[in-house]
């Protein structure tokens, strides 16, 4: 979950737009929302006049840094503001970017709208309207034209933008990301997921992914949508809008939102921020429908995508591109999702892969898998395009569980009664004794690894062959607790225990630091079966037993409500959508939450939720952003 930031003291409006030719140069628009008749019911579109539409390309040169202004001050019709260059809508609403802009082949390249007249009679101002759409990447050609024929900005295409960009965004003018590969690479895939969200033309929600094996929640989206018309429709003042910003600022710590498009952007930061009330603001026969008739355990967005031949996923990784890598334990094989949830391959049955449990990523890409075989556990390879490397899997011990990468390339792998070293060839290179059960392990970043076991064992390893046993009594003492390991930017080690339903931390040198002693607890966790760290060091859990994904400041302040955040599900073409038995948890470069559904063939994706994070993880970009 991204760190407050900043709210823009600029707002938007939103948009259609009909090029006069879509093979010529024109890119004009008309600005438009949906109309408030009587205070209750919605219908028909009508002009936004006045309002400043700017066309903005995401900063790659720095995290927080202002977004380019594309629109060339010196021509005519272009203004200048503090928020960067504009066009104005006419009385008709209508607006034109024709000859008046350039982008660099790409640029992430997004619009946004702010002011005007919502459809008062004489000259009235609304200074809270503030609205988004994406156009995406810029085209070798350097303008859009020819690409986009039409787009729609409305509230619901506000809504996905900002869901979509939120590991990005800090207010409406800031949308940055780092230089690095990782980091154009996540800032791309979060432009990409805009797609994912809603039709670029018409302006609404999606039931499903352009691919079809995703199932998108389209009655939230609207519902978001709806809450939002009230505000924009009006002067600016009054209920709807004081409640709007008031109910998305997340502490008296920091500025409330003055816009529109900055209030859903906290939505997104903040999803369990006051969801009852948020919800309330919504006329009763609102505009966008399908739409939610009770108010959500959340503000969560969360797309769920299926495949047939992925039954049992498990613990699940993120490639350099953001490529999700799914083992499929009751298939003996690999699905590899692409960032936006396409399936690339579902066939990776070679490598001699059985009951493949969990999933590395190493320095190059490549794809390094457990396979659990109890009494004949080993470790499969595979090349990023799905090539096997290993014909017979490397042997491992006698139960073997979590796979982590040291700085050196050597993959730790924790075990029942060994955890095992290999080396970059996969040759097996040392063995430490451990009593363990399906515990995790965590390599920090000087190369040591830390791993449980039982009778509350913590232990502790550095090559070449020294082990501490510590004790630590956060786990249970006896019998099976899945205890995964997660290791923060600053070495600290975070575990799990799915049995006492509690997180804890630990300093670098193994000692407690969880509050009075014990560990933290909250936030909705039930069963916490994975754990992962975002960008911001920020710890994210899935519970396995209440079907739910929980979320921690790395104080250990839980940022997830007490029932957890994603317990929403519905029914779409007759599948019930929503979290199924998750077990392993990862966190993409665009700051995408995903979850491994073990009892339903599927991985969710919670868009936007967290901060970005480096990825592959290993033992130097733990906890940090691309």
């Amino acid at each position: 979950m991204p760190p407050t930031r900043p709210a823009s003291n600029s707002t938007t409006t939103p948009i259609t737009t009909t090029p006069a030719n879509p093979g010529s140069t024109t890119t004009i628009g008309t600005l438009a929302t949906v109309a408030s008749t009587d205070g209750a019911s919605y219908g028909g579109k009508q002009a936004i006049v006045g309002a400043h539409i700017y066309l903005f390309a995401a900063n790659t040169s720095a995290y927080g840094t202002a977004s380019i202004s594309l629109l060339n001050p010196s021509l005519s019709g272009v203004s200048v503001d503090k928020d960067g260059a504009y066009v104005t809508s006419s009385s008709a609403g209508n607006f034109s970017f024709t000859g008046r802009y350039t982008c660099t082949p790409g640029q992430q390249v997004y619009v946004y709208a702010s002011n005007g007249n919502p459809g008062y009679n004489g000259v009235v101002n609304n200074p809270v309207i503030g609205m988004f759409a994406i156009f995406g990447t810029c085209p070798s050609s350097g303008n859009f034209a020819g690409q986009i024929s039409s787009f729609m900005i409305n509230e619901v295409t506000t809504v996905a933008t900002a869901y979509a960009l939120a590991g990005f965004m800090a207010d409406p003018t800031h949308v940055s990301a780092g230089s690095s590969a990782n980091a154009l690479h996540g800032l791309a895939n979060a432009f990409n997921t805009y797609n994912n969200l809603v039709d670029l033309e018409s302006g609404t929600a999606k039931t499903n992914s352009d691919a079809g094996n995703g199932f998108v929640p389209q009655a939230k989206i609207n519902a978001l949508a709806n809450l939002l018309v009230p505000c924009i429709n009006s002067t600016g003042t009054g209920t709807p809008c004081n409640t709007l910003f008031s109910a998305t600022r997340p502490s008296s710590d920091v500025p409330a939102p003055t816009n529109t498009a900055a209030a859903v952007l906290s939505m997104a930061h903040n999803p369990g921020l006051n969801v009852v009330t948020l919800f309330k603001i919504a006329a009763a026969n609102s505009p966008y429908m399908p739409t939610l008739t009770v108010a959500p355990n959340d503000w969560t967005l969360s797309i769920t995508f299926f495949s047939d031949s992925m039954p049992g996923p498990y613990y699940l990784a993120v490639d350099s591109q953001g490529n999700l890598w799914v083992p499929g334990y009751a298939s003996n094989n690999l699905t590899e999702f692409d960032p936006l949830g396409n399936i690339i391959l579902d066939t990776f049955t070679g490598g001699d892969v059985k009951q493949p449990f969990a999933v590395a990523i190493d320095s190059q890409d490549s794809a390094w898998v457990v396979n659990f075989v109890p009494g004949a556990a080993t470790i499969s390879r595979f090349l990023n395009n799905g090539n096997p490397i290993t014909t017979t899997a490397h042997p491992c011990a006698a139960t073997c569980f979590f796979p982590a990468f040291d700085p050196s390339g050597n993959l730790w792998v924790s075990g029942t009664d060994h955890t095992t070293l290999f080396n970059a060839s996969g040759t097996k290179t040392s063995t430490f004794l451990t009593d363990a059960y399906t515990s995790g392990i965590g390599v920090a970043s000087n190369g040591t690894a830390w791993t449980l076991g039982h009778n509350s064992a913590f232990y502790h390893f550095t090559l070449p062959a020294a082990s501490t046993r510590l004790t630590q009594s956060l786990s249970a003492t006896a019998g099976n607790d899945v205890t995964p390991v997660a290791i923060d930017s600053a070495d600290n080690v975070w575990i799990a225990s799915s049995r006492n339903n509690v997180i804890g931390k630990f300093d670098p040198n193994g000692a407690l630091l969880s509050s009075t002693g014990g560990g933290f607890t909250g936030g909705g966790l039930g069963g916490p079966s994975g754990i992962a760290i975002d960008g911001g060091n920020n710890i994210w859990v899935a519970n396995r037993d209440s079907n739910s994904i929980s979320a921690f400041s790395n104080f250990g302040t839980p940022l997830s409500p007490s029932t957890g955040f994603g317990t929403d599900s519905y029914v779409s073409d007759g599948v019930n959508v929503g979290l199924s038995g998750p077990r392993g948890i990862a966190i993409d470069p665009s700051g995408n939450v995903w979850v491994a559904n073990f009892t339903y063939n599927s991985v969710t994706e919670f868009v936007g939720i967290a901060v970005p994070v480096a990825t592959p993880i290993s033992a130097t970009n733990h906890g940090r952003r691309p």
